[in-house]
């Protein structure tokens, strides 16, 4: 039993929900942080304020040793003095009887601190106050001793911690109000933003799902514009639509090129066999029947090579084998193997080659393109005329010309030179030309990365072939 597909992630989800606990994680360090510096201060406010007390009340004893006079700081300090205060000292002896109290404690001793302070170190710490609520105090070594030489006394002052707590407990609590409401504004913002910054992805999906599988766009994927971040993805995927229409449109065409050049060549076959059945007696009728069927199908098959070639052309499947050549050699070959061609043609050809030149390219692909320019100019060049053979070297390469009378062609013929299946009579090319020439020659070029270009300069046809990088 197969189990059930995985629904696919939320990428907005995902960032929604990583932006949040990013935020989130960052606020609540930051309550933590806050929380604890507020309590820092809060209390070392308390700490000092015990400090400033304690120093008023050492002044006072040093001022005042007799016990006697100590009812004057109650008059200096009243807070002391009022039963149930929540303000509270006591100062003991060095033998750890009490010199003074404050009148708030009843009688009643407070804590010792934990530790013995110096009388350059204080001690700081947290007891319970006679009134039996929480406090805090500050313990202090009195230099100043009635008899030279004792040991220091030690004083406590203590304060009720109460207020202190309730306002970090209020201060707490608004803070941590702040924070959960700045978390939950956090998952609305990253929510939102998130959902807008995703609107072009959206929008772009959008477009991808109206495509016309049978159309490209006009416009390409990238109008509108799109934020940065997406533009490498469109591109590279405008590059791979691209490429699949090209790859669609090629195919399409190689059909509908295939059906028309069949067409004609399948007619004639028929025609041929049902002009045998009609005489079937007839041996040299039926000889001719088979003879014409057979030049049907060789040329069927030559347009079909010719079309299956250029199908791996345009799609980029014939990679070029570049090599160190020799042109002018090789050019001559070509000539010298249509010569017999030419002469029966009445054309003469003439070869202006260089007596050597290198160049770098597939020595394949360079033949059959020279060969189909030559041939194209030796059919259709008028008899008695004379087709030329140029190589030339030039700073950016070498330029193959192959120049020949064309009466027949006018300036506006010339962008459709190259393409398929075009021929300047509507009543069809020869035998042994389907119009697939041409169109073969500029696709071997475009691959070999130089460029086929045709003119007309006094009635005279130039198909230049350049620049044929030279070593």
């Amino acid at each position: 039993m197969s189990s059930p597909e995985r629904a696919a992630p939320s990428l907005q989800r995902r960032l929604a929900l990583q932006f949040s606990l990013a935020l989130g994680a960052l606020l609540v360090t930051l309550f933590v942080v806050l929380d604890a510096l507020v309590d820092r201060e809060l209390y070392a406010r308390m700490d000092q304020g015990l400090a400033d007390r304690a120093h008023t009340i050492a002044a006072f004893v040093r001022a005042h040793p007799d016990p006697a006079e100590f009812g004057e700081l109650g008059r200096l300090m009243p807070e002391y003095e009022l039963p149930a205060h929540t303000d509270f000292f006591e100062l003991w002896n060095p033998d750890g009887s009490t010199w003074a109290r404050s009148a708030s404690s009843a009688g009643h001793p407070l804590a010792r601190p934990p530790q013995a302070p110096t009388t350059d170190a204080p001690v700081h710490y947290d007891l319970r106050l006679p009134d039996r609520h929480p406090g805090r105090a500050v313990a202090v070594a009195l230099r100043d001793t009635p008899r030279a030489g004792d040991p220091p006394r030690l004083l406590v002052v203590a304060s009720e911690r109460a207020p202190h707590d309730q306002l970090e407990r209020a201060i707490h609590h608004t803070l941590l109000a702040g924070i959960v409401l700045a978390i939950a504004l956090t998952v609305l913002i990253a929510h939102f933003a998130v959902r807008r910054g995703l609107a072009p992805l959206r929008a772009f999906s959008r477009r991808l799902a109206a495509l016309d599988p049978q159309q490209p766009p006009r416009e390409g994927l990238l109008a509108p514009a799109l934020p940065r971040e997406i533009e490498p993805f469109a591109q590279a995927l405008e590059a791979a639509f691209a490429r699949l229409y090209a790859t669609i449109d090629s195919e399409r065409r190689f059909a509908r090129d295939v059906a028309h050049e069949l067409r004609t060549p399948l007619a004639e076959i028929r025609t041929s066999i049902e002009a045998a059945r009609r005489t079937p007696a007839d041996d040299e009728a039926i000889g001719a029947a088979f003879a014409a069927s057979i030049e049907a199908v060789e040329r069927m098959q030559r347009a079909i090579d010719t079309l299956l070639m250029l199908a791996r052309q345009e799609a980029g499947l014939a990679a070029a084998a570049v090599d160190p050549l020799d042109l002018p050699p090789l050019l001559g070959q070509l000539a010298d193997a249509l010569a017999a061609t030419a002469a029966a043609r009445g054309v003469r050809l003439v070869r202006a080659l260089p007596p050597q030149l290198w160049v770098r390219s597939d020595v394949g692909a360079l033949e059959r393109i020279v060969s189909n320019l030559l041939r194209n100019a030796i059919e259709y060049a008028p008899a008695g005329s004379t087709l030329t053979m140029s190589l030339e070297a030039g700073h950016d390469g070498a330029r193959l010309c192959i120049i020949n009378p064309a009466p027949q062609l006018h300036c506006d013929d010339l962008p459709h030179l190259g393409q398929r299946f075009w021929r300047k009579s509507r009543s069809g090319g020869t035998a042994a030309h389907a119009g697939l020439g041409l169109a073969l020659a500029a696709a071997l070029a475009q691959g070999l990365g130089l460029r086929l270009t045709f003119a007309l300069h006094d009635g005279d046809l130039h198909a230049v072939l350049a620049p044929l990088p030279t070593l």
